[in-house]
């Protein structure tokens, strides 16, 4: 018995489930027939700038604001860079309103986008945007207030201007745009936001991070018949120095320093042909250290501090050999002038004789010389890991000015 009054306390609660299912349903359907029966998502409600209506008379606004992003990664070569970002897109369309107390409370509905009416939101200065949908559907949350909220995440690369002047430290601000045209600002006008916290991910090379001091940028253009309006959000992206510090710098340093050494106090130093030996040796391994910059670094008309570290480097080895090799033929024929003066006796002799004795050894000279390249290319390696001062901040502004103004 109590089995079969379980069965029907069961049975009425499902009718009672699908009976209140049923109401909802209604209640939808009579929702969507009010919104969408002669809803038209192919034109806009903006179109009012010269109409005689008043009800938009003051303009109103859609927005995109930033929540995630991620670095993909960074083209120096094509001066691009790439990401996955997630942004939020907020527009209101006055035909999308209702009165929740008429409708059951419902207080916000769930549509494809092709249903309703967009804002042509797009990213700008970019090449192979790729929308990530799922089963290539996506959502528009409606509020009864008639704003429309969809949330957009894709994979963009984006142009910049990177700069290598300062390679492995240099430090790149780049613009990630997004423009909306054919809408007059004073129909509808166009502003970006950013989270307090925004989700930023960088590389194992890279640093990804807005530039907090003014990361979001707005600009409107008008002209006659044209109006452009673009959101930027300004990032920075710094390059993790360590591989090129620990695997090319360093390394570079200690081959000119060998070199060095083997120039002054090898044991061929006293041989011309075992100073250009010892000279090319060490020129054929900052060769190889060239090509792997080669490979790795974006041809400019201004050469990267690393590219300076690693020519200015060459450039004292071979000083240091044309020196050692001019002072080798200078102490001998000092040597023999001396040998003649002394035979002559008709000088004076002491003279002569320190003369003599510095052609015939040349350890002083070889230590005053050795101390002079090596303060040079000490000098050379603290140049190049002094951090430069953060300038492209104000030469991106800069930029962004003159472009857009």
């Amino acid at each position: 018995m109590s089995r079969l009054l379980l069965l029907f306390l069961l049975s009425l609660t499902e009718v009672s489930q699908g009976n209140d299912f049923d109401q909802y349903w209604k209640v939808m359907r009579k929702l969507q027939d009010k919104l969408f029966k002669t809803y038209d998502v192919t034109i806009s409600p903006y179109n009012t700038r010269s109409a005689n209506f008043t009800w938009n008379t003051n303009g109103s606004f859609a927005s995109i604001t930033l929540m995630r992003s991620r670095l993909l990664s960074v083209q120096e070569k094509e001066q691009q860079f790439s990401t996955a970002t997630g942004v939020v897109m907020e527009w209101t369309d006055p035909r999308l309103t209702w009165n929740p107390d008429q409708f059951a409370g419902i207080d916000h509905l769930y549509m494809r986008k092709g249903r309703v009416w967009m804002p042509e939101i797009v990213p700008c200065e970019s090449s192979e945007v790729t929308a990530v949908a799922l089963f290539d559907t996506t959502n528009v949350k409606i509020y009864p207030n008639g704003q429309v909220i969809m949330l957009a995440y894709f994979f963009a690369t984006h142009n910049c201007e990177i700069t290598a002047d300062n390679f492995p430290f240099d430090i790149n601000h780049c613009m990630m745009c997004f423009s909306m045209s054919g809408l007059y600002p004073d129909e509808l006008q166009l502003r970006g936001f950013m989270v307090t916290a925004p989700d930023l991910f960088g590389t194992g090379e890279f640093d990804y991070d807005v530039f907090k001091a003014k990361p979001v940028l707005t600009v409107s253009y008008y002209s006659g018949e044209a109006a452009l309006a673009s959101v930027l959000f300004h990032f920075v992206i710094t390059r993790q120095p360590q591989f090129w510090v620990c695997l090319i710098i360093l390394p570079t340093f200690f081959i000119g320093m060998l070199v060095l050494i083997g120039i002054f106090f090898g044991e061929d130093s006293h041989s011309m042909n075992g100073l250009v030996e010892v000279g090319l040796t060490g020129m054929m391994s900052l060769t190889v250290i060239v090509g792997i910059l080669n490979d790795s670094i974006a041809k400019s008309k201004d050469l990267s501090a690393l590219g300076r570290f690693v020519f200015y480097d060459i450039i004292i080895v071979v000083v240091a050999i044309i020196v050692i090799l001019f002072a080798h033929k200078l102490r001998r024929r000092l040597k023999k002038l001396s040998e003649q003066k002394i035979k002559c006796q008709k000088s004076n002799m002491v003279l002569w004789l320190l003369i003599k004795r510095y052609g015939a050894s040349n350890t002083i000279s070889r230590y005053i010389l050795f101390f002079i390249f090596f303060a040079l290319h000490l000098i050379n390696l603290i140049m190049m890991l002094i951090r430069p001062e953060d300038t492209g901040a104000f030469a991106s502004l800069t930029s962004f000015n003159a472009t857009y103004s």
